[in-house]
């Protein structure tokens, strides 16, 4: 028999017959008056390079854990600034891993976040060093609750929302094709429902705006997001990274304004790239890249020991 210790003060017993172990707490009854939901933590301090360097070199040169993967692209220069982003994606599936130390829990929660975002992806911006805005979607798959769950569809404008707010009267399955625009005024969400592939010219089946408040935004970087965060209402609790299999963000746009006012668009070509990596789960979780020229960012589930 092996032990393989998880996180502090919890270990998973394991035998060739793989026998499924509850290592988490109990957690409340859910419904649909009480989504499940994960508490959307501000970004923490990272050491980056002075300048970003190509996307394949910095995500081989990472060894710094972070709980976020993905890839960000930087205004140039002080003079400049984010005015907008966006991205679309298909909401992955949420699955119980089948390798790694957090893998085969039967009874377990997993969860995975993506979004889009200005200023999400560092520390964050402003005095206090957590201004930031963004808006994406958790997915979720619990053992207790009959396996894969309801997706939850957030925006956050910090500090404002600590913990990020549901969209109203909207809601998406996995396998939809939604699209995300996050602005300094407002975040866009719009849902093109399941087998689509490309949104261009296509008609949204839902989409709703959300006014928002972006002053002392400093719009000093866009980014396209995974994340691992902890629930909601235990904000101790490790939720392990559930696997999703990969997520690709596509028609990836950046909107500057320029030191004299000039407007310019761009996609995520030459941006930082990062990935997930907590060794209490096994390491690199996430393989991340830039693809097709910066219109994609591409990031795949993976388990490095």
């Amino acid at each position: 028999m092996k032990t393989t210790t998880l996180f502090a003060g919890i270990s998973l017993a394991t035998t060739a017959m793989a026998t499924a172990i509850p290592m988490f707490p109990t957690l409340p009854v859910r419904s649909n008056t009480r989504p499940i939901r994960l508490l959307h933590t501000a970004p923490k301090p990272y050491s980056s390079p002075p300048l970003f360097q190509g996307a394949r070199i910095f995500s081989q040169a990472q060894t710094e854990e972070s709980t976020i993967g993905g890839a960000a692209v930087a205004a140039a220069g002080s003079d400049h600034k984010v005015t907008s982003v966006s991205a679309a994606f298909v909401v992955p599936h949420a699955r119980m891993p089948t390798t790694g130390p957090t893998a085969n829990n039967s009874a377990g929660m997993y969860a995975a976040s993506f979004h889009v975002g200005i200023d999400s992806f560092n520390a964050g911006c402003g005095a206090d060093k957590n201004r930031f805005i963004r808006a994406g979607v958790d997915v979720f798959w619990d053992g207790a609750v009959d396996g894969e769950q309801n997706p939850w569809v957030w925006y956050q404008s910090s500090p404002t929302d600590e913990d990020g707010l549901g969209f109203t009267n909207f809601s998406v399955a996995a396998g939809d094709l939604v699209r995300f625009s996050v602005t300094g005024a407002e975040v866009k969400v719009e849902n093109f429902g399941a087998n689509v592939t490309c949104v261009k010219g296509l008609k949204a089946k839902q989409s709703v705006v959300q006014k928002i408040d972006g002053e002392g935004l400093c719009g000093g970087e866009a980014a396209w997001a995974v994340e691992d965060f902890p629930l909601a209402g235990l904000p101790n609790f490790p939720v392990p990274l559930a696997d999703f299999g990969g997520v690709v963000f596509k028609e990836v746009e950046v909107g500057f304004e320029g030191g004299s006012n000039e407007t310019v668009s761009k996609n995520a070509e030459g941006a930082e790239v990062r990935d997930v990596r907590l060794a209490a789960q096994g390491g690199r979780l996430t393989a991340c890249e830039v693809i097709e020229g910066g219109k994609k960012v591409k990031c795949d589930r993976v388990v490095e020991e």
